[in-house]
């Protein structure tokens, strides 16, 4: 009988703190939950601050330090990762959630360094990911959102809550692309003096020039996994200025006007909140798979169309890209003709915009073929392949309209979120092409290939202006021979590109691009920010 009471009081205990596991992992406002978040914001500084002092060549004594605190981190989230799939109601559910992931992702990196066979590399790569540890800071910023919507849809203010989650997401991209851009600039084999970004708090300087889109030009990525870093944080400082435009203009709102009253809706019959409730649940529409087929043709072509510039790459495979091209040729043709047959108007849809995009697709190819006297110059008009790239934009926006004309209104958001994503990626191609068949044949131009016109795009686009692409080039004197230094080595030119009339129109056209789809992704912010705190104006089904 003691026997039984122990195991039922035992039983008791153990289900007792579970609930205060649970309460401090999933009950906002509880004491448990408030003291796991101070707990968490403190082990991610300590994190954070152990990373950056082991990128400033500590001593002996300070490394020792840095890994005993390591190693204690890695304890305490490995607890933590445990008891979240002890207290999860599923846990295979968990485990495969973003959430989920972010957490094993705070521990797998240091747990991998520790296999017997894992190399330097290997290990100096897993210590990096450490800094994906910032995502959990996000996990806060999801509580703080679901605070500032209870505020909001209550009418208070709630500028306090939607400004800390601005900083803790500025933080998180702060430390993430200095983290990984120091990481990916820093040469351990070269002298100090080598690259500028001798450690993370000075990579850190870099992110900030580079999110505000100031572009000092002091500190410029140079390797091809840095600029990726670069463009990576050039439009996520985009991102959060839309939202601190928004977060600002949500204040404002809320405090001059409050939340607007529910409209008062009448009794409907049962046939009436039938077909609401069948209109609500409308799924959205499948893409076509005649438009997926031709969107994946359509990248495959860009693609090869941006490769086939970088000479290693073409050299290697000349005949691949020469008949690849015949073959994309032949299916936009198809499709195109197709398209007519099937248009109820032929000539609406030859002068719609799906309709010229469709004819670009293919009529710089076979201009290109044209080899008659006088007529050279239509050769030229290949370079105009690159607007296949529209096919995206044209696909995504039939996909949004047939989504419109169902009644689908859940997820709209992403769906706004994916076609900016996709003019973005048109635009930085496009203007990245252009821009290299404009100024590639200046003497030592620093545009070798699309993908480094790609890059200038980017910079140009986000306004922050690196000034990195720059023609070096030796200064040639009266007599036709290179001009000598005092050191007897040729003086050379610097110009900053772009310098041809050709690469300045684009230029022109890439800033104002750049200034509309800024417009649009704040747009497309404001309106999700507005819409939790005012409500959508989801439309009723007809009576």
């Amino acid at each position: 009988m003691a026997r039984s009471s122990g195991t039922l009081a035992s039983n008791q205990n153990a289900h007792g703190f579970r609930d205060l596991v649970w309460q401090a992992f999933h009950q906002p406002g509880s004491p448990a939950f408030a003291f796991t978040s101070r707990m968490t914001f403190l082990m991610i500084s300590l994190s954070i601050g152990a990373l950056i002092a082991e990128s400033m060549q500590p001593d002996a004594a300070t490394q020792l330090t840095i890994n005993v605190v390591e190693a204690t981190l890695v304890v305490v989230f490995s607890a933590e990762y445990l008891l979240h799939l002890w207290v999860a109601e599923n846990r295979l559910k968990y485990a495969t959630s973003f959430w989920g992931i972010v957490d094993l992702l705070a521990i797998l990196p240091a747990l991998l360094a520790f296999l017997p066979n894992a190399g330097f590399r290997v290990v100096r790569t897993l210590r990096v990911l450490r800094v994906l540890r910032m995502l959990k800071l996000m996990k806060l910023a999801a509580d703080q959102a679901r605070a500032s919507a209870n505020l909001a849809s209550r009418g208070k203010p709630s500028l306090f809550n939607d400004a800390l989650i601005y900083f803790m997401a500025l933080f998180t991209v702060l430390t993430i692309s200095a983290t990984l851009a120091y990481y990916a600039e820093v040469d351990e084999t070269a002298e100090a003096t080598a690259t500028t970004f001798n450690s993370i708090p000075q990579a850190m300087w870099w992110s900030i020039v580079t999110i505000t889109t100031t572009g000092y030009g002091d500190m410029v990525p140079s390797t091809l996994l840095g600029r990726l870093i670069a463009v990576g944080t050039m439009f996520s400082g985009l991102a959060l200025f839309g939202i601190l435009t928004s977060v600002i203009g949500r204040a404002v709102l809320t405090t001059l006007f409050g939340r607007e009253p529910e409209p008062a809706v009448a009794e409907a019959d049962e046939s009436d909140s039938t077909s609401e409730g069948a209109f609500s649940r409308v799924s959205a529409p499948p893409v076509p798979l005649r438009d997926l087929a031709i969107a994946v043709a359509a990248v495959i072509s860009v693609i090869m169309l941006v490769i086939e510039t970088v000479p290693e790459i073409y050299e290697s495979a000349p005949s691949f890209f020469y008949y690849g091209e015949f073959v994309f040729v032949g299916i936009f043709t198809v499709e195109y003709l197709y398209n007519i047959a099937v248009a109820p108007s032929k000539r609406e849809y030859l002068l719609s915009f799906g309709g010229l995009v469709d004819l670009l697709s293919i009529l710089p190819s076979y201009m290109g073929l044209v080899d008659v006297t006088g007529l050279r110059a239509f050769r030229a008009l290949r370079v105009l392949r690159v607007l296949r790239v529209l096919k995206l934009i044209k696909i995504a926006l039939a996909h949004r309209a047939s989504r419109v004309e169902t009644g689908v209104k859940k997820n709209s958001f992403v769906v706004d979120l994916q076609i900016y994503a996709i003019a973005v990626t048109c635009a930085v191609t496009i203007s990245g092409t252009l821009g290299y068949y404009s100024e590639k044949d200046v003497p030592g131009s620093a545009f070798t290939s699309i993908p480094a016109g790609m890059w200038w795009g980017v910079v140009t686009m986000t306004t922050t202006g690196y000034g990195d692409m720059v023609a070096k080039a030796p200064i040639i004197g009266d007599d036709g021979s290179p001009v000598l230094g005092d050191d007897g080595e040729p003086t050379m030119s610097a110009d900053v590109q772009p310098v041809t009339v050709g690469g300045r129109i684009t230029a022109g056209l890439t800033m104002f691009a750049g200034l509309a789809l800024f417009g649009v992704l704040s747009a497309v912010i404001g309106s999700a920010l507005m819409n939790s705190l005012f409500g959508g104006d989801a439309e009723r089904s007809p009576a």
